[in-house]
């Protein structure tokens, strides 16, 4: 196997040569660059790639940091940054991280020992901990689906909004009982969409005058028996909701089958209002009422972000909320009482 060595004698230039030749660079005669690119030929010579990007120190790499592919909305986002990069000429490592923080990190460190040009990073949580190891590092970042109050570019929605929106819906309906499965929550409450749609639920049913049940209050973990449990704990004794608010659609399906599975009918007696709007909310029986967020724009917009700022171009708006809208279909009907 021809080495850059042989191409160098072959050609009668210096091994420096034939690496500023690869490496395109402005300071080689266009003689020289032709009697390299001859040699290689001869010899069958192909450059490095990694020895090129170490050189170049650009891999033309972007690494993905994602919670649970196996969701829907995850892999409507990753479209829409694969497009975008496949347009512009750029690779994807895509990292699944379980919804483990401690995976998170470790795909992190991962990314950048493997000399990624950049990350975008679309996990439930952007902590304090999180910014110092991007920044310590000097690592470009944009945030997807979610917003912080950090320094770090980012592209969401009004998660807040959104939720507030889907329950005055609810309520204009004529529903007083209404219930929400809402995300994980920990201590890094500021950062995670959950807790600002649990905050649109609760301050659209305080703006009309309702109240606010702790038993149509549960948590769940995204997934669709999570919807399913939480929607049968809420839906035990004598007063249950004639709404639930799921904050995903996958939730939202889990919360349908509970509401039949307890022997009730939806939405005759529970009406189900999810969230994300992916495809498979309109296979459902009934199909899924839903606020549905652009989700392959958030990711083709983040994916546009971030390889502007790789390539050293000025960014319009460091922070871009998107618009949600509300979808209608069969999950939601005025309440019978």
């Amino acid at each position: 196997m021809a080495t850059i060595d042989d191409v160098a004698k072959l050609a009668g230039v210096s091994i420096a040569t034939v690496s500023r030749v690869f490496n395109n660079s402005p300071l080689v005669s266009e003689k020289a660059r032709q009697k390299v690119l001859k040699a290689a030929e001869e010899l069958g010579y192909k450059p490095s790639m990694p020895a090129r990007s170490l050189a170049m120190k650009k891999t033309n790499t972007i690494g993905l940091i994602v919670p649970d592919i196996s969701n829907p909305y995850y892999a409507e986002v990753v479209r829409g940054i694969e497009d975008v990069c496949n347009i512009y000429k750029y690779n994807i490592t895509l990292c699944n991280a379980d919804n483990k923080r401690e995976k998170e990190f470790q795909y992190i460190e991962m990314l950048k020992n493997r000399w990624v040009d950049g990350i975008i990073f679309h996990c439930d949580y952007f902590s304090e901990e999180h910014y110092e190891v991007f920044k310590n590092d000097n690592i470009k970042v944009v945030l997807a689906g979610r917003t912080t109050k950090f320094d770090v570019p980012y592209v969401g929605i009004d998660n807040f909004k959104a939720a507030y929106d889907a329950v005055n819906y609810l309520i204009s309906l004529g529903h007083k009982r209404i219930g929400i499965i809402h995300g994980p929550l920990d201590d890094m409450k500021e950062t995670i969409d959950s807790v600002d749609r649990l905050k649109g639920y609760k301050q659209a049913l305080i703006d009309n005058g309702l109240p606010i049940y702790d038993k149509f209050i549960k948590e769940a973990n995204f997934k669709y028996k999570g919807g399913y449990n939480a929607a049968m704990e809420m839906l035990k004794g004598e007063m249950r909701p004639t709404a639930i608010f799921a904050i995903s659609d996958i939730m939202a399906m889990g919360a349908i089958n509970a509401v039949f599975d307890s022997g009730l009918s939806c939405p005759e007696d529970v009406s189900v209002m999810g969230f994300d709007n992916i495809d498979l909310s309109e296979a459902t029986r009934p199909s899924l009422t839903t606020v549905s967020q652009p989700m392959y724009e958030i990711g083709a917009v983040a994916a546009r972000m971030l390889i502007k700022m790789l390539n050293g171009e000025e960014i319009d708006d460091y922070q871009i909320i998107l618009k949600h809208k509300i979808v209608l279909r069969n999950s939601c009907i005025s309440p019978k009482d």
